[in-house]
């Protein structure tokens, strides 16, 4: 196995957890934010609507990959101010972006080389880990758990379970 196809497992691996997380999630309002201690948490809408926009930048847009171009990504961004549900697409164009873009980030990933993945990477950010594509792929999927984790709570907040 490849170091790019092993990377390209753990992103399909975190992938299957956020849309296991959003199984649960389905039959409650995607658009509710939680207020805890004062301070209004992500909904999942958003948290979903993110993760393309994310992976598209981070993965197809910070490896040279198939970067993909969608209307309301900038939306979504890190710092956006989420929209009102009325102003957002439909949770299946969403969905279908996400999975759009998960899939192309795997084929690209896992054809990457070693000498592919210790280049510089293009996401136009600095990170902690480094500056080459094997670390802006390990931080997307830092980022991609962290969100999990918050998809976790809001099955909590709702009374699902988690596990």
């Amino acid at each position: 196995m490849t170091n790019a196809r092993l990377l390209a497992d753990l992103m399909d691996h975190a992938h299957a957890m956020t849309l296991q997380q959003l199984e649960h999630l389905q039959q409650h309002d995607l658009h509710q934010r939680f207020t805890v201690n004062r301070m209004e948490l992500n909904s999942a809408f958003w948290i979903v609507a993110h993760l393309a926009v994310s992976e598209n930048w981070l993965i197809l847009k910070g490896t040279n990959g198939p970067f993909q171009k969608f209307s309301w990504a900038k939306q979504f961004t890190l710092g956006a101010t989420p929209p009102a549900p009325a102003e957002c697409p439909p949770i299946e164009e969403i969905m279908n972006t996400l999975e759009r873009v998960h899939r192309l980030a795997l084929d690209h990933v896992a054809g990457l080389s070693d000498a592919d993945l210790a280049s510089p990477h293009q996401a136009l950010m600095n990170l902690d880990s480094g500056s080459d594509m094997r670390a802006v792929i390990t931080h997307h999927l830092r980022h991609v758990n962290m969100h999990n984790g918050q998809l976790a709570w809001l099955c909590k907040l709702h009374g699902l379970p988690t596990i």
